[in-house]
């Protein structure tokens, strides 16, 4: 006999949590029209859509839609509310752009966006349309869009590579990955000849132009493959996802991690947007890693790097700066740290010199020693070499004053041979001029080395190396003299120059982990989220040289101005406007951002439980831009920012929430001794009450009097009864004793004893004939039903009938109890189960316990409770209790 064990498959908890933020992101949704070349039709069809939308029912906005002038597409127009544009003045000229503000202001469910690789005029919001489609979503409305292949980022190579032609405006990936659906409007090259000659794309001039340039039969074939293929990537994206939401096995995430080496060339471009290509065909992260060594770099080239590096995370990369001069192991050591399982890198164009000398390369250096790490040597594109070749600068360009400085060593040290050339001889004096480059790659670098040993070995032979002032030489132990000396100082100097940048490479990174210390030590050892957040400005003014405020926002989402936490910034209205801006859309702005970044303050939201509880204002001194390091560590900065903002919210929780159990304790604790005290006086003058009222004959006036006095001790016991249940609840001291109940006799027990000549005479019972059993405790369920109908007598009409209503669905019991009062707010409904809560027209007398002790009774007895208006008059509560199986 063969057993088949089936085994369970555990889910993709990134999968799971993927899911969760989905279903909790309350964001709009983006659809883009997609194709491959413009006049495919993609603004016509999304025209053609929303009509339709709004033809459903949806609030339909125009944001921009521009028609180039095509007829069929004008008319499509009609009937769609647009917003006029904005003008905004450049350079003399009136632009037209998008009102943002508008649209958000009007709060539409969906707008459409044409042309999202559009260019905004500067001044604008974003620099970029698709960053105010990304605002919009994050407003919960919905965007119609389109976009054209060639403007995907990550095919710009490709694109160059077909059409020869470099696409200015382009949008990363990470929109598509956005979009919840993205349609293909599919049109062959020859269709879209035909259109170009109908006219129907471009003027007659122009349509012959780009028919014999971008729009070459072989060119739209390429980028119509592209298209499709940007399509399917993104459908099988979608599958997947779908296929893991539903628990179906399939197609799963790779595992594959990829890791980019980014430097300053402007190849790494290439490789980034490759990598990017690559993560995307393979489902995979990626990591762009920048390895910072000793050697110095010029302006241009931190520019260049950090312009790399941006496209990266425009991308999608997690970002990675290292420090070392051995590329190759930093590598690998960081490859080995992330799990990434494949490595991409530039194929050289400039080091074949070192394979003829048996140097290994860094591609050689990575394949021995990757272990089982693939490395991909990626060969630089055609392409590529339209872009400057600039080698590696070993030498960087002195300022002035280090020429002078450089020709000052060199000046001293000459004089100095001068005197000692005549006590010693020649030789000695080449040691003054090697001190003299040593020190000056100590102080100056290496390009002074370089100059001052180039000086020094010429005046030692011209001044110095027999036969004096000529470059001849009386032996050959001279000249080798010479040559050595110079390859010496050379050596010497570049040696002491690496030394002082890896110096100061050193003291920036002791600085950098002095501040990250300073500022883990504050949050560890503090509680005051002031004195925190004055450390952390503290901190960053050092590293940037700059002032830096944190302003606080309160629970009504308003900035505390008049509290902010550090340096005094004056801000006018606008700015003040950006701040609110930055709190509403949980986004940075200012100076380095996507938002307003000719702005000179830099916004940083601080985040705490999904919520932005401070903002951090950094004021800086020039317009130099952040290199790597600095942003790397101030990126540091704000996360541990959060977590002490985070760290502040749980205390301020924990506090809330001790002194709720201390006055929760305190209160129990009074109402149970309280409680305590008065039960046995009232249980002795019960007792004498009705003794009176059996063992004498009184007249009728005094047992009207008596009687009077017993009801009033009866509400008085029921009133103590519901204190000591509801202490014996909050203390968990009362649990349920289930037994099988007989739903008649808890309705005959609730009723007799709220038993009154009155009462019999209001309250009418409907109960299907047959045994109705439930598996709970008696007690507590003829408590809850007694308070319900208790409750019903008191506060529904005096003379109004009460009915006890009893059905059986879907094998559960509902027990209903209606009145025919005129019902109550919303807004006591929704509290009418909460402790001690009494409505603003509630009669006088009891203490709001009734309905909160019924419904804790009930949910301990695995039943529900709930309450609701009836029409067109009437209120009713309902206890549903599960049958009990027989």
């Amino acid at each position: 006999m063969k057993y088949h064990n089936k085994v369970m498959e555990r889910p993709d908890p990134d999968a799971i949590l993927a899911r969760v933020k989905a279903e909790d992101d309350h964001r709009g949704k983006l659809k883009i029209f997609f194709g491959m070349a413009p006049g495919v039709g993609k603004t016509y069809a999304m025209l053609q859509e929303a009509r339709q939308r709004q033809a459903e029912g949806f609030r339909v906005l125009v944001g921009i839609v521009c028609t180039h002038g095509r007829a069929e597409t004008q008319a499509l127009l009609e009937g769609l509310e647009e917003i006029p544009l904005k003008k905004i003045e450049y350079r003399g000229i009136l632009l037209e752009e998008m009102d943002i503000d508008e649209v958000l202001r009007r709060r539409p469910q969906l707008v459409l966006v044409d042309e999202l690789a559009h260019t905004n005029a500067p001044g604008s919001r974003h620099p970029k349309r698709y960053q105010d489609v990304l605002e919009i979503l994050s407003a919960d409305i919905d965007v119609f869009t389109t976009l054209n292949v060639q403007h995907v980022d990550s095919r710009r190579e490709d694109i160059l590579a077909v059409t020869k032609i470099v696409v200015g405006e382009t949008v990363p990936d990470t929109i598509l990955d956005q979009a919840s659906e993205i349609t293909l409007v599919d049109l062959s090259p020859q269709a879209l000849h035909q259109r170009l000659a109908e006219g129907k794309v471009y003027v007659p001039d122009q349509a012959q132009a780009a028919s014999n340039n971008f729009f070459k039969t072989e060119n739209l074939t390429a980028l119509r493959e592209m298209s499709l293929r940007l399509t399917m990537a993104h459908v099988n994206r979608n599958l997947r996802s779908l296929m893991s939401a539903k628990g179906l096995s399939g197609p799963t995430k790779s595992g594959e991690r990829i890791l980019v080496a980014v430097g300053i060339t402007p190849f790494s471009e290439s490789l980034i947007r490759m990598t990017r290509r690559w993560a995307g065909m393979l489902d995979a992260s990626w990591i762009a890693l920048h390895v910072e060594s000793s050697a110095l770099l010029t302006e241009e080239h931190k520019e260049r790097l950090m312009k790399n590096l941006g496209l990266a995370r425009q991308l999608g990369a997690e970002i990675i700066h290292q420090v070392g001069d051995d590329l190759a192991q930093v590598i690998i050591d960081v490859a080995n740290k992330e799990n990434v399982t494949q490595i991409i890198i530039g194929k050289s164009m400039e080091k074949n010199w070192q394979r003829w000398l048996g140097i290994p390369t860094l591609a050689d250096r990575l394949v021995a020693i990757s272990g089982s790490i693939d490395v991909h040597m990626v060969r630089i594109s055609t392409a590529d070499k339209s872009f400057p070749i600039q080698s590696k600068q070993v030498f960087a360009k002195l300022r002035p004053r280090e020429y002078g400085l450089s020709f000052l060593m060199f000046s001293i040290a000459t004089v100095i041979n001068f005197f000692l050339v005549q006590a010693t001889g020649y030789q000695p004096t080449g040691l003054i001029y090697m001190l003299t480059v040593v020190l000056s790659g100590a102080f100056l670098g290496r390009s002074a080395a370089f100059m001052l040993a180039a000086l020094s070995a010429i005046a030692w032979d011209f001044l110095f190396i027999p036969p004096k002032y000529t470059f001849s030489f009386k032996n050959s132990y001279d000249m080798a003299l010479l040559g050595m000396f110079f390859i010496t100082a050379l050596m010497m100097g570049f040696v002491t120059s690496k030394l002082r940048r890896q110096k100061e490479i050193e003291q920036k990174q002791r600085q950098r982990s002095e501040s990250l210390y300073e500022l883990t030590r504050a949050l560890a050892l503090t509680t005051d989220i002031a004195q925190a957040m004055r450390v952390a400005t503290q901190q960053i003014n050092l590293l940037l040289s700059s002032k830096s405020c944190v302003l606080m926002i309160d629970e009504n989402e308003k900035p505390l101005y008049e509290q902010a936490i550090g340096d005094v910034i004056d801000m006018n209205e606008n700015q003040k406007g950006l701040v609110l801006w930055v709190v509403t859309n949980q986004k940075a702005a200012g100076r380095f951002s996507d938002t307003l970044s000719q702005q000179p303050l830099m916004y940083l939201p601080l985040m705490s439980s999904g919520q932005v509880r401070a903002v951090l204002i950094i004021d800086l001194p020039d317009e130099k831009p952040l290199d790597l390091a600095q942003r790397t560590l101030l990126e540091s900065f704000t996360s541990l920012m959060n977590v002490m903002l985070e760290k502040n919210q749980l205390l301020k929780i924990s506090r809330e929430a001790k002194m709720r159990e201390d006055t929760q304790n305190l209160q129990s604790a009074l109402l149970d001794n309280l409680s305590h005290e008065l039960k046995t006086p009232l249980t002795i003058i019960s007792g004498y009450l009705d003794a009176l009222v059996l063992f004498h004959q009184w007249p009728q006036d005094a047992l009207d009097l008596l009687e009077e006095c017993r009801l009033a001790c009866l509400r008085l016991t029921s009133g103590v009864d519901a204190v000591l249940d509801l202490t014996k609840l909050d203390t968990g001291n009362l649990r349920p004793n289930f037994t099988w109940c007989e739903v008649k006799d808890i309705i005959a027990q609730a009723l007799k004893q709220l038993k009154t000549s009155a009462n019999e005479k209001r309250i009418h019972v409907d109960c299907p004939q047959g045994p109705l059993h439930v598996n709970a405790d008696f007690y507590m369920i003829t408590q809850a039903l007694k308070n319900i109908i208790h409750n019903a007598l008191v506060h529904g009409p005096e003379e109004g009938e009460i009915e006890i209503l009893v059905r059986i669905m879907d094998q559960q019991i509902r027990i209903s109890v209606m009145d025919q009062g005129e019902g109550i707010s919303k807004e006591t409904l929704a509290k009418i189960f909460d402790k001690f809560y009494r409505g603003s027209k509630t009669k006088k007398g009891g203490l709001g316990l009734g309905l909160s002790i019924a419904r804790r009774f009930v949910q301990l007895n695995d039943g529900d409770i709930d309450a609701e208006n009836l029409s067109p008059a009437g209120f009713m509560v309902t206890i549903t209790l599960p049958m009990a199986e027989k």
